[in-house]
């Protein structure tokens, strides 16, 4: 750690000292007829040897027309073109000196003339208008056959990370549109990752404000939108690309994407299937390390445990899926999209488990290794309704449904032993289940901007109704060691039913009272309706039938929930980006609790009033600050409040609590955000506290037999915080090579009750997590995307008498691609994991190295052959660790391991000519 801390502050001195040999421009930009300032204008620096290519550095004139430009190239002629929407473009070559500051004064900009003729020898790189920034993509040259996510690379403000995650400006991108539409909305890499960088004309960004049309989220926290406007003559096209391959130990992948284009219809399909583990939709990201990156980190965290290995994959996964997504516009105040998706599943896993608990005087072990499949298929369908009758009106409709259904089976032997005793029991059980799920859920909004400037009336409304059933049969067979606790033998299926019902209306109204003060209030209802309904019966020999009925593993639940709300608040300008919001919210609740077997319903009335409030000021480009309070309330679960016990088994019961309170939580934090344009830095810093009242926890108790029992109990004291910093710099292109950096750091610390064996105390939790990511990129003939992680966790004990617990984990990741010599690429990623603390039996460190070489071939380098050797050194393992209260869990399981896979790809691009082009031959099409 401390390496990589000295190699970061040696790196940002070099580049400190060298930014001394650079120069400064600076002017002001006015109307030439008013003499006002022009804010916004995009001034922009390109190397004047070649402006399509070479864009230096841009930036936006401020509210006085004022910009000073720093870090300029010197002795090259560079040349600031500035341009402004409705005015002529301002132009001027010049070449710097070492350390000058250049003023170019007031630089006064023509307003166009009415029908004036515009000049498109020279296409201004970047574009501001009003809230969105456009590039235009001819400016930043990509090589050959690259995909969008190349292109996006290389726009100022973009970062994109080893896993398709954006970012501009510090700011999430969540979506990424297709000529303004959704491109299979669910995962924005089927874009960026599949389409090709020639086919866009324009990248647009700007401001995520579909659900947020009243401006309410403060604009540091508002995420983006990438839209990439395709060139004209592609509007009306075909296009896609199809993939196959095989390997050894029978492992293949198959897939395409298949793109129809007509104007303001869009028709994508996709497929695919193999058995790499890849369950996404991420065709290139796939195909590009030929199955080698299949998602998940090397580091995997889960629930406040630390752990290494890969995250996300466990067993070895075969998957079928499929999918449709269709765009269409009926005028310009009506939008359509349906999108349709089917996977079919099969995953078979075997593994082994480790946990070790911890009482006063007793170290208790449980091991079990385990073999079980799963096979999941599912159907989902979306449809999205968007209209807009008048520029003050919007109105959206998703319904969506949902069809799952699965098939379960396993086998697990497990041996338990003490400190006491060297053998407690084994027990070995298998089990198969199958089940299905439906879902259905609609949410509808509707936004009316009134008449008075800032006021408006928005109607939100979501319905769901998801039932769940399943069937499950197990069987076990406990050999008991110890004479106080006797053997036994199970045989048992169980029937279950969930269902649950919801659904809320709410209203609000905004209306200015003055310049400076808002006023709102949202009215709503919800309703929901959980059944929980478990049938457990044993095996009758003498009927040779699942007719013996457990009442004491069964159960037969019902609540019926009614919520109100009345919550007004007020908006407070004090000055310019400076406002305070507040507001509090009346709660009632109404609940009706069913438990059946004759018990009486348990009714619950509430009140109660749940305040907020926002303190925020300064810009995001200058930073912005904000602190944050709000108080909320949680609802207790109807399992823990029944009134009797649940025998699981004879290891493992259940007690409820009917006298459970509903904790409250509350949540303090504090940000400042900010994206300095001029170096291409955002930094980030986050802190959060919440303290939690009349907290739910779990009174344990563990016997030398290793049977459990487990009751709810209220208790204060529950707290957690954490800070979270994070900065990223992008440098200047320097001779074609670009170069980004980020460094994030976190710490949090968490204070938690737990009460084992009626000795009751904390447990506190502490953590540490650094990583730093570099990007390289030089000439595009070379890509490097090293990152280092380390996570360090100290889990101590007050109260009892229990060792600390100390985790401490690492990872390194060196993903990179060469593109030499030409229509050649290599490609791979060396991981090294490390957790030096993992029990005896589980593999400590793995060194995972893939490697790829490919070649294009055919008109246009259409067809690509690729030969990929994953896991070359036979390393690759998931293996996880987790902590909580007196438990260590430690877990590792099988993945895919070596293989070598050749994979065959063609890409195809039909694009049909403008029919008003067409005088000769109209059917003629334009093959690429």
């Amino acid at each position: 750690m401390y390496k990589t801390l000295l190699t970061a502050l040696i790196t940002f001195f070099i580049l400190s000292a060298y930014a001394q040999n650079r120069a400064i421009v600076k002017g002001t930009v006015l109307d030439s007829v008013t003499r006002q300032p022009l804010e916004l204008a995009t001034v922009a620096v390109l190397d004047a040897k070649d402006t399509t290519a070479a864009l230096i550095l841009y930036m936006v004139s401020d509210k006085k027309g004022a910009f000073l430009m720093h870090n300029l190239p010197t002795g090259t002629p560079v040349k600031i073109l500035i341009s402004f929407v409705s005015y002529r473009p301002f132009r001027k070559t010049i070449t710097l000196k070492k350390g000058e500051t250049l003023d170019l004064g007031g630089i006064m900009m023509s307003p166009k003339l009415l029908n004036e003729v515009s000049i498109t020898g020279e296409r201004p790189p970047i574009m501001v208008k009003k809230d969105t920034i456009e590039f235009a993509a001819e400016a930043f040259k990509t090589r050959p056959n690259a995909v969008v996510e190349e292109l996006l690379k290389k726009l100022p403000g973009i970062e994109v990370d080893n896993y398709g995650n954006i970012v501009f400006q510090g700011k999430k991108v969540n979506k990424v549109l297709v000529d303004g539409r959704e491109f299979f909305a669910s995962d924005i890499r089927i874009a960026t990752k599949n389409l090709d960088a020639e086919l866009i004309d324009k990248v647009q960004v700007y401001d995520d404000r579909e659900n947020d049309p009243n401006h309410l989220i403060e604009d540091a926290r508002v995420e983006k939108i990438i839209n990439l406007k395709f060139k004209k003559k592609l509007r009306k096209s075909t296009f896609g690309k199809v993939y196959a391959g095989g390997g050894t130990e029978g492992r293949y992948e198959s897939g395409g994407l298949f793109n129809i284009f007509r104007d303001t219809l869009q028709i994508s399909l996709l497929g695919l299937s193999n058995n790499l583990s890849n369950t996404g939709f991420d065709f290139n990201d796939l195909y590009t390390s030929g199955g080698l990156n299949r998602g998940g980190d090397a580091i995997s965290r889960g629930g406040g445990g630390m752990g290494f290995g890969r995250a996300g994959i466990s067993g070895i996964q075969k998957t079928t899926s499929g999918g449709v997504n269709i765009n269409t516009d009926y005028g310009k105040k009506f939008k359509l999209n349906i999108a349709y998706y089917h996977s079919h599943d099969n995953n078979d896993y075997n593994g082994k488990n480790t946990r070790d608990q911890l009482t006063q005087d007793t170290d208790f072990t449980t091991s079990t290794t385990t073999n079980r499949f799963r096979i999941d298929d599912k159907h989902n369908l979306s449809i999205t309704v968007k209209a807009q009758p008048n520029t003050a009106t919007q109105i959206s409709y998703t319904p969506f449904f949902t069809y799952y259904s699965n098939q379960t089976g396993s086998k697990a032997t497990t041996n338990s032993y003490s400190n006491f005793f060297p053998q407690v029991n084994q027990s070995v059980s298998s089990s198969n289940g199958s089940g299905n799920n439906m879902q259905f859920q609609q949410s509808f909004n509707y936004n009316h901007q009134l008449k008075t400037e800032g006021a408006s009336i928005t109607i939100d409304h979501n319905f769901s109704v998801n039932p769940d059933r399943s069937n499950n049969y197990d069987k076990s067979a406990l050999t008991s060691y110890l004479s106080s606790f006797p053997s036994y033998s199970l045989d048992r299926y169980s029937n279950n039913l969930n269902n649950n019902i919801s659904a809320n209306l709410a209203v609000s109204y905004r209306y200015p009272l003055t310049k400076k003060l808002t006023a709102d209030v949202n009215v709503g209802t919800d309703y929901n309706k959980g059944i929980n309904r478990v049938s457990t019966y044993d095996f009758n020999p003498a009927t040779g039938l699942y007719d013996l009925f457990l009442l004491n593993t069964s159960s037969d639940l019902t609540r019926n929930l009614w919520k109100e709300h009345v919550s007004p608040g007020i908006t407070y300008a004090l000055r310019q980006h400076m406002s305070l919001v507040m507001g509090v919210a009346a709660q009632w609740q109404q609940i009706n609790n069913q438990f059946n077997r004759n018990i009486a319903d348990l009714d619950q009335n509430y009140f109660d009033l749940l305040p907020n409030a926002r303190f925020s000021f300064g810009t995001y480009t200058k930073g912005n600050y904000s602190v944050s309070y709000t108080r909320t309330v949680g609802q207790v679960n109807i399992g823990d409040l029944i009134p009797y016990s649940v025998i699981f088994s004879p290891l493992f019961t259940v007690t409820g609590n009917p006298n459970l309170n509903r904790s409250h939580n509350n949540n303090f934090g504090i940000s400042f955000n900010t994206y300095r344009q001029q170096s291409q830095t955002s930094y980030s810093i986050n802190g959060n506290l919440s303290i939690e009242e009349d907290g739910v926890y779990r009174r344990r108790t563990l016997d030398a037999a290793g049977a459990e029992t487990s009751t709810p109990i209220n208790q204060n004291g529950r707290y957690s915080s954490n800070i979270y910093a994070f900065i990223s710099k992008r440098f200047k292109k320097s001779n074609d090579w670009q170069l980004s950096l980020s460094t994030n750091v976190g710490l949090n610390q968490s204070h938690n009750f737990f009460e084992i064996n009626h000795q009751d105390g904390y447990q506190n939790n502490y953590g540490v997590n650094f990583s730093q990511h570099l990007s390289l990129n030089g000439k595009d003939i070379i890509t490097l995307d090293p990152s280092y992680g380390l996570n360090q966790s100290i889990s101590s004990y007050t109260g009892v008498q229990y060792n600390n617990i100390h985790t401490t984990t690492f990872n390194f990741d060196t993903p990179y691609t060469i593109y030499w010599p030409k229509r050649t690429n290599i490609s791979g990623t060396y991981t090294y994991t490390y957790n030096p603390l993992v029990p005896a039996g589980y593999q400590k460190s793995s060194n995972l190295l893939n490697v790829s070489i490919a070649r294009e071939f055919l008109k246009k380098d259409r067809a690509e052959i690729k030969l990929a050797c994953y896991d070359i050194l036979n390393q690759a393992i998931n293996s996880t660790r987790f902590v909580n209260e007196n438990i260590i869990n430690d877990t590792q399981s099988q993945i895919i391991n070596r293989y070598f896979l050749l994979t065959l790809r063609w890409k195809f691009n039909t694009a049909k000519a403008d029919e008003k082009k067409q005088t000769k031959t109209p059917g003629m099409l334009f093959i690429n």
